[in-house]
């Protein structure tokens, strides 16, 4: 009867096919061996082909002793069979050190013997184990969903879970019936890790007070799982109209973001906190996405946010950037520059001063984009760049000697991009030019002057 289920469930899934190489994760617990037995019996019945994968973690004393037992149970049914040690375990974190050791060595197997199809013999209890302990240790809702019954597992290759609509009763039922032999693992009644805790204490109390909670929590999973699909689409949705994705930046559309409802807000966040751990590895936590919708929900023109090391939220007028910070300022060595020379001022600029028939541009920075000052005969030969300082003015026309500071206010300039300007001085410190935004009142060519010089400033997003 339970073959029969599990056959049903494999054809309703799509699971296993007609040609398919599957390699099947056995420990020689009574899960894993009642997967097998089951496999056994449908190979031929489908058409696919297995091979049995076995980890030796030499964690107990029974582990070489379950090796051999597996590796006899395979060549007397003349199944390939793959087995590795682990030798050298850690004395923390076991539980998911081991876990990955596991599936690299599962991974390489696959690749190295041509099988597609991973399989592992989690059940509706682990579903139910799994979901209690997602909910507990993240409480995300996407997690919650638990495990999916087919994944991707590498490029060309999926793993799947047989008796994932199985009860454990049901296998423990399964393996009497048809006389299996395996063997148990003693640390699996330790209440030191959490899952044991989760299975022997809070499962049996679930159960009792529902006889239907494993199918109500594979009902949930499901539903989870159809939500999470429309919830992805919206997202991506919302993504694009909004964010724009730059080298070590996301800009954000602040009105965009403010004409979703709250609960798209969160969600919004959440799709950007996704790509930011793709992208960058970046960890944004629950806590900062809501401090962050706080923050916009007050209309404030400007405020930044660290994030983790040098990553910060920075709110500029109508945009939102996540970017990594810049140690700006005057850490950086300014820049001296004689007239027919250039210098690149960061891997993404780049600024030269020529006389105007002879300028010289890398091929490098031709198609990056420009700001452009023609100069005449009494622009000084040696200027300096360096970073805006406390204080620094410059001449906007002839009556208005103006801050920098408030110049940028008055433009509304992201901050920002007020920290990556450059201050062009002569050698007594005057101010002639803030690239890439205006040049002092006093060294811009009047209309009926004759242009001698040129300077070129060259930079990309």
């Amino acid at each position: 009867m339970l073959s029969w289920q599990v056959e049903a469930f494999i054809k309703e899934k799509k699971l296993l096919t007609f040609n398919d190489r599957v390699l099947v994760a056995v420990s020689t617990g009574v899960d894993s061996m009642v997967l097998l037995h089951i496999l056994e019996t449908l190979q031929e019945k489908i058409g696919f082909a297995i091979g049995v994968a076995h980890v030796n973690h030499r964690l107990r004393k029974a582990s070489d002793e379950e090796e051999n037992f597996l590796r006899n149970y395979c060549q007397k049914k003349s199944l390939p069979f793959y087995a590795t040690c682990w030798h050298n375990p850690p004395t923390t974190g076991v539980e998911e050190k081991a876990r990955t050791f596991r599936y690299n060595f599962f991974k390489e197997t696959m690749q190295t013997y041509d099988y597609q199809v991973l399989t592992t013999a989690h059940h509706s209890d682990d579903q139910m184990e799994t979901m209690i302990m997602k909910m507990v240790r993240e409480g995300n809702l996407f997690s919650a969903k638990g495990i999916l019954p087919r994944q991707s597992f590498g490029k060309n290759q999926v793993l799947v879970r047989p008796l994932l609509n199985v009860a454990k009763q049901e296998i423990l039922d399964y393996s009497k019936e048809n006389g299996i032999v395996y063997f148990e693992d003693q640390t699996n009644a330790s209440l030191d890790m959490q899952r044991n805790r989760i299975r022997h204490q809070v499962v049996p109390l679930l159960k009792e007070e529902n006889k239907q909670a494993l199918q109500h929590f594979q009902q949930l999973s499901r539903q989870l799982s159809a939500a999470q699909e429309i919830i992805s689409e919206q997202q991506e949705h919302w993504y694009q109209a909004n964010i724009k994705e730059k080298r070590d930046e996301f800009e954000i559309d602040v009105n965009g973001f403010l004409a979703l409802s709250q609960a798209q807000r969160f969600f919004f966040l959440e799709e950007l906190t996704k790509k930011a751990r793709q992208y960058y590895g970046l960890t944004l936590s629950a806590k900062q996405i809501g401090q962050v919708m706080e923050l916009l929900a007050k209309e404030k023109a400007h405020w930044e946010m660290d994030v983790e090391q040098t990553w910060q939220f920075q709110k500029s007028y109508g945009q939102l950037f996540l970017r990594q910070s810049n140690s700006v300022t005057d850490d950086i060595e300014p820049t001296t520059l004689h007239t027919g020379q250039s210098s690149f001022l960061s891997a993404n600029e780049w600024v030269g001063i020529f006389p105007k028939d002879q300028v010289k541009v890398p091929e490098k920075v031709k198609l990056w984009l420009e700001y452009r000052q023609n100069l005449t005969l009494e622009f000084p030969s040696t200027v300096i760049f360096r970073r805006r300082r406390a204080g620094d003015r410059i001449q906007l026309n002839e009556q208005l000697n103006k801050k920098i500071s408030r110049f940028f206010i008055d433009k509304k300039t992201p901050r920002a991009s007020r920290d990556e300007a450059w201050v062009i001085t002569d050698l007594q410190g005057n101010v002639l030019g803030l690239l890439p935004y205006v040049f002092s009142y006093l060294c811009i060519a009047k209309e009926t002057a004759k242009i001698h010089y040129v300077l070129l400033y060259k930079y990309r997003e």
